[in-house]
């Protein structure tokens, strides 16, 4: 029982640091073990730690980190500044004088949920790994995919309109949907000045089909890959151009544009139809993320007779959103069907 508790207070500490630093790539650790076992288990259990893989996307390292606002950690509290003062001009008398108000709102932030592992004590002798921390590891990164993917469907605005833009790509067809180009991003960057958007820390989210076709059919962005270290490894993720950092984000279809609703498609909606794939932009300054309370549940076996198994989950408060009370200088490109 003691070394039960200590196993676990250790990876309460590992999955704790994990959720304090501000979602960048990692890869599931793996701790590969010495004592003698079945060549059927290190079969099946080696294979089990490779057939999944999940890259975390670090774009959204790029929004505000909130998360020491969180003085509960559970709230943000949001002043917004009163209007700007009337301004005169050749005024002969007195200026007179307004007290400013602020308006203040809370943001609560959300409450994610692992589903429970259950451990059975039979299924714990002999295993080339530690299954404990493979599994707390694996809660983890679950419920950090979960946090990225709703942090870029909050980060889309819902449709064109006011500080908002939605355009449409306008490059060659491939498979039905017309890709995304370096005209598409000039004309992107032409409306956010249009609007005035912030000129700094403009972020554009593309999946990767969108990503590729624009940076493999130019010969400029194309040109960038070669200023990587020649070791024979091309990975890029992100390029800079026209005043926007392009990323490239490993789901496809954490955004998407219902054609015929002209409007960012329901959260999960698939891509089939007039449901096609879509980029976001956001600018840094107008957006936050924050990380509060993070929890771990679990139930020894000492503690669970019937079941005769150690059972764990995870919980962590989080939010992603705009700072201000409206999706404002945001934007979203979608890949347009061939005609």
């Amino acid at each position: 029982m003691k070394r039960f508790l200590s196993v676990m207070a250790l990876l309460l500490v590992v999955v704790t640091a994990m959720f304090g630093a501000v979602f960048m790539p990692h890869v599931a650790g793996m701790l590969v073990a010495a004592p003698v076992v079945l060549p059927t288990q290190q079969i099946v259990f080696i294979r089990s730690l490779q057939e999944e893989y999940y890259k975390i996307d670090s774009w959204l390292s790029e929004a505000q980190d909130l998360s020491s606002f969180a003085a509960d950690g559970q709230t943000l509290v949001f002043p917004e500044a009163g209007a700007f003062p009337t301004v005169y001009k050749n005024k002969t008398t007195d200026v007179d004088s307004v007290e400013p108000t602020e308006t203040t709102y809370e943001v609560a932030l959300d409450y994610y949920d692992s589903q429970n592992y259950k451990m059975r004590n039979i299924n714990m002798h002999a295993l080339p790994f530690d299954k404990m921390a493979y599994y707390t590891n694996k809660s983890a990164n679950a419920i950090r995919l979960k946090e990225v993917n709703d942090a870029a469907y909050a980060y889309a605005p819902t449709a064109d309109g006011g500080k908002k833009v939605v355009i449409s790509t306008s490059g060659e067809v491939r498979n039905g949907l017309k890709m995304m180009t370096l005209d598409d991003v000039v004309t992107l960057a032409r409306a956010c000045d249009n609007l005035l958007f912030p000129e700094d820390g403009r972020n554009l989210v593309l999946p990767s089909d969108m990503w590729w076709d624009l940076v493999v059919n130019n010969t400029i962005l194309k040109a960038q890959l070669g200023y990587q270290n020649q070791n024979g490894i091309i990975n890029p993720t992100v390029v800079n151009y026209y005043g926007f950092k392009i990323h490239k984000a490993s789901n496809n279809s954490m955004v998407a544009y219902d054609l015929d609703a002209s409007a960012k498609a329901a959260q999960g909606a698939l891509i089939t139809g007039n449901v096609v794939p879509a980029g976001f932009m956001f600018c840094s300054t107008e957006v936050f993320m924050a990380g509060g309370k993070f929890d771990m549940y679990l139930l020894s076996k000492a503690q669970n007779p019937n079941g005769r198994a150690d059972e764990f989950g995870f919980s962590h408060r989080f939010k992603a959103d705009f700072t201000k009370d409206a999706q404002k200088y945001s934007a979203m490109i979608y890949q347009a069907k061939s005609a």
